[in-house]
């Protein structure tokens, strides 16, 4: 009974392969030992400092996240710096991290299947080579209509671009997709759900003539987590690990609402 990081590492290849990321994007152990022991994970959306105290009052010893720690090149680790203080916490902490990005939002089954199915999506198939997916709607219905179904988990919606009036075919992105704007219009989607829209996306969308909706960045994608946690759950059970996998309950939503601000989310389960 037992593993070692690189246990959990190659796994993670197999469901979710480093080549299928994003040029730009890093995957994989970004803080750690390889063949250190995995005496619990914790699944979390980003890998924060709230992240790694929660790890630590688990008794997890790896952090699995979606988001890295950082992207480009890190050129210094100090604990007065935000992304080198979470290096330094980590490694003094002794828990690893381990992230998957776009290589796990191009899964099947993964984020983007996850927000397709939320809507009722049919006949899914990829967009911009998996990174999103497009499919139909069970049935015609107004723009108002889907954005009520969407609100329902995706609070703070805002609508751009073109205002159109039934829609069938529509497009995701999780997280942050509105560079996708073309390639969902040329795949004759009549809608793109996505996140962290900017007002020049806003822009582009009433020229090429689509309907842009903001559904945020964490909304999008904060059903990942459980998911995999339950994916590594089993994974636990199926390759004789027997370590407990939890999923964060300590992240919520960066934005806040004036009146009110959300509060944490997820379900935490020690399960094995």
């Amino acid at each position: 009974m037992g593993c070692l990081v690189q246990d959990v590492m190659a796994w993670m290849e197999e469901a979710f392969p480093a080549h299928s990321a994003e040029p730009w994007d890093l995957v994989g152990l970004q803080v750690g030992d390889p063949v250190a022991r995995v005496e619990g994970i914790l699944v979390a959306l980003d890998p924060s400092l709230g992240a790694l105290a929660e790890a630590r009052g688990l008794g997890a010893s790896l952090l699995v996240t979606h988001h890295p720690v950082w992207l480009g090149s890190l050129k210094a680790i100090r604990a007065d710096d935000p992304v080198g203080r979470i290096v330094w916490e980590a490694i003094s902490a002794g828990v690893q991290i381990l992230c998957a990005h776009t290589n796990l939002d191009r899964a099947w089954g993964g984020p983007n299947d996850l927000l397709a199915g939320s809507l009722g999506l049919e006949r899914i198939e990829p967009l911009a080579g998996g990174i999103g997916r497009v499919g139909l709607l069970p049935r015609e219905m107004a723009v108002s209509e889907l954005c009520e179904i969407l609100a329902a988990d995706h609070p703070g919606l805002r609508g751009a671009g073109a205002r159109a009036q039934r829609v069938r075919r529509v497009a995701v992105c999780c997280g942050s997709g509105a560079s996708l704007l073309e390639q969902a219009r040329e795949s004759g989607a009549q809608v793109l759900v996505t996140g962290d829209v900017k007002y020049h996306d806003a822009r582009r969308a009433e020229a090429i003539g689509i309907t842009l909706v903001d559904a945020g960045h964490f909304a999008t994608e904060k059903a990942l987590v459980p998911w995999l946690a339950e994916r590594l759950r089993q994974a636990s059970h199926e390759r004789g690990w027997g370590v407990s996998v939890w999923n964060s309950e300590g992240q919520g939503d960066p934005f806040w609402d004036p009146e009110g601000q959300p509060g944490p989310w997820g379900s935490s389960s020690g399960e094995v």
